[in-house]
């Protein structure tokens, strides 16, 4: 991702994504949270179109950082105001000829939610990629939560994540957004507004003065973990061992953070049954793994800082969307998605939001 890193570092200096040394004017007055998003509604192309936008679909290729390997593929988003939304990756680790893939589902639709995980192909020893975005089932002995827990919890997830995507295209958090002050930087300024997402955790909205259009929406979150088990033993079919930042030999697991709800997602890279030098893996028991699995999935997540980077607007039937997301976490770039095809106003089909 050398080029992901060198185009999103040169982002980070323009529009100052972080906080360290940014100036914040004192908080004004309310009525300046509403000249602000007048301004911007109007650049973005006017109230009349986006208050017509019903349903929207967005499409293209997707490069992710997962330590010293690259995961790629295609994500699609579905969204159908005010409660709908379906995204859909498909991806590959970078690398790998004849590797594996994944195809991961997820979906709101009202009140309910679901995800579906598919796992295909590898690299032989039954390598299985497994990826989570939410804490695990909790300390130990702690009661299994409930269907209808995890329902909510599913349906609580989707819904910031479509929040922040509609806060980033259309200025529209769907919730009041509060004064944050001004960021100020050598190539100009930038409007801050906040508002609470539904975990109680705070979305922030930055707008260019001089365009008027959003440069960037930054929110906490926990990083995403992705454990991969299995591939080829060393000598064996598929490969001959695990060369740094390889995978690992049959039976052993790699943690790593990883994709991310609405983009992004951890760099950390940590090793299970690793040793030191080559990075080579002990080799593990069917049993064992599914242990250290289990292990790594009830841990406490670790929280992160996102940042996502909006540039390369284009006309879309008269609305301005930007075609570009670059996301970094914790200051260190880490997903480029770039919009091939944008569709406003779709037929959606009523099974879009049914589980297959």
């Amino acid at each position: 991702m050398r080029t992901v890193k060198t185009i999103a570092a040169l982002v980070m200096v323009a529009v100052l994504v972080q906080f360290d040394g940014i100036s914040i004017a004192p908080i004004a007055a309310q009525d300046r949270v509403a000249t602000v998003i007048a301004a911007a509604r109007k650049a973005l192309g006017g109230d009349d179109k986006i208050a017509g936008i019903k349903t929207l679909t967005a499409e293209g290729p997707f490069r992710r950082s997962m330590g010293q390997r690259d995961m790629e593929g295609t994500v699609t988003v579905t969204i159908a105001r005010p409660d709908k939304f379906k995204r859909v990756e498909e991806m590959q680790m970078g690398g790998m000829t004849g590797g594996p893939s994944i195809e991961r589902t997820s979906v709101l639709a009202g009140n309910t939610s679901w995800d579906d995980i598919a796992n295909r192909g590898g690299m032989g020893g039954g390598m299985q990629i497994v990826m989570r975005d939410a804490p695990g089932p909790g300390a130990p002995g702690a009661a299994a939560p409930t269907p209808e827990q995890l329902n909510e919890a599913r349906v609580r997830r989707m819904r910031v994540q479509m929040q922040r995507l509609m806060a980033a295209i259309l200025a529209d958090a769907g919730t009041p957004w509060v004064d944050a002050g001004i960021a100020e930087s050598p190539d100009g300024k930038a409007d801050i507004l906040e508002a609470k997402e539904e975990t109680g955790r705070t979305l922030r909205l930055f707008i260019d003065q001089n365009s008027h259009l959003p440069l960037m929406i930054q929110y906490q979150d926990p990083k995403p973990m992705v454990m991969i088990q299995g591939g080829p033993r060393p000598g064996g079919p598929g490969g001959q061992g695990r060369g740094p930042g390889g995978p690992p030999p049959s039976g052993g697991v790699i943690e790593k953070g990883g994709a991310g709800s609405g983009g992004g997602g951890g760099i950390e890279q940590k090793a299970a049954a690793m040793a030191s030098g080559q990075g080579q893996a002990a080799p593990m028991t069917p049993e064992e793994a599914q242990k250290r699995i289990e292990e790594m999935r009830s841990r406490p997540p670790q929280m992160g800082t996102f940042e996502m980077h909006l540039a390369d607007y284009k006309k879309i039937d008269g609305v301005m969307l930007p075609h570009r997301f670059e996301t970094s976490l914790d200051g260190q770039p880490n997903e480029e998605w770039t919009i091939e095809k944008y569709k406003i106003n779709p037929q959606v089909k009523p099974d879009t939001w049914e589980k297959k």
